[in-house]
Parts: C-alpha cells; sequence; structure tokens
C-alpha cells in the first residue's frame, strides 16, 4: 500500500525529524500539532493554542481532501488538564460541536517549547 508524505514546511522531515502527516490508504496520521500562529507567533491562553493547534490539524487535513469530519481519534497533550477542561468548547467547535472523536487527554509537564499549553494528534479515515 503505497504511503503519502505531508511536510508542513519544505524540509520539515530534515529539519525536525517527522513529517505533519502520513496518508496510508484511506487514513491519515497527522502528528502532535501545536498552537503557534504566523511569525511564530504564541498565545499565551490555551484557548488561543487551541485554536490555532486545530485550524492547522485542518489546512492538514484539507491536503488529503479530509476535514475535521474524517477525524475518528484525537489525542491531546496538554500543560494544565483544568485549563484545557475549561476550553472544552473549543475542542467541541474545532469538529462543529458534534460527531465527536474518540479522545484521550493527558497532562503533562511541558511540551516542545516553553510557551506551549497544548498538542493534538489525529488519525482521520477518508471513509468514516
Amino acid at each position: 500500500m503505497a504511503k503519502e508524505i505531508f511536510e508542513a514546511f519544505e524540509g520539515q522531515q530534515d529539519m525536525l525529524g517527522f513529517s505533519q502527516a502520513t496518508k496510508v490508504g484511506d487514513t491519515i496520521y497527522v502528528a502532535g500539532t501545536v498552537g503557534i500562529g504566523e511569525g511564530l507567533y504564541i498565545p499565551d491562553s490555551m484557548a488561543e493554542q487551541m485554536e490555532l493547534a486545530y485550524r492547522t490539524v485542518a489546512e492538514t487535513l484539507a491536503h488529503f481532501s479530509a476535514t475535521m469530519s474524517d477525524v475518528v481519534e484525537q489525542r491531546v497533550y496538554v500543560t494544565n488538564i483544568d485549563e484545557a477542561s475549561a476550553a472544552l468548547e473549543v475542542r467541541k467547535a474545532a469538529y462543529g460541536g458534534k460527531h465527536l472523536p474518540a479522545s484521550s487527554m493527558v497532562e503533562v509537564s511541558k511540551l516542545a517549547l516553553p510557551q506551549l499549553k497544548f498538542e493534538v494528534a489525529v488519525v482521520a479515515r477518508l471513509d468514516a
């Protein structure tokens, strides 16, 4: 079965050691995605980081002609589970508020950069 790789920017694999997403058959695996905006802007709030991260996930899925409604699983990593729980509506809104994917949320001591509070990785199925 053929494997298709997507890099968020040219040279991502060489620079960071992973691709943004991999598609195998009808399944798309999106790497852990954080809430970093244009110019490497990182918002202070968990909710804003979530919005940016989900927007990036949606853009990544679009490369494969998929949408957030095709997501069947998400894994969420946060630095403060109480703050993440308070921003639950942002997570729901990313999926249109219904037909939410299976999900896990884990509190971690830190993410790739000290300002980051949220990271999400998803699996999507084009036949979902």
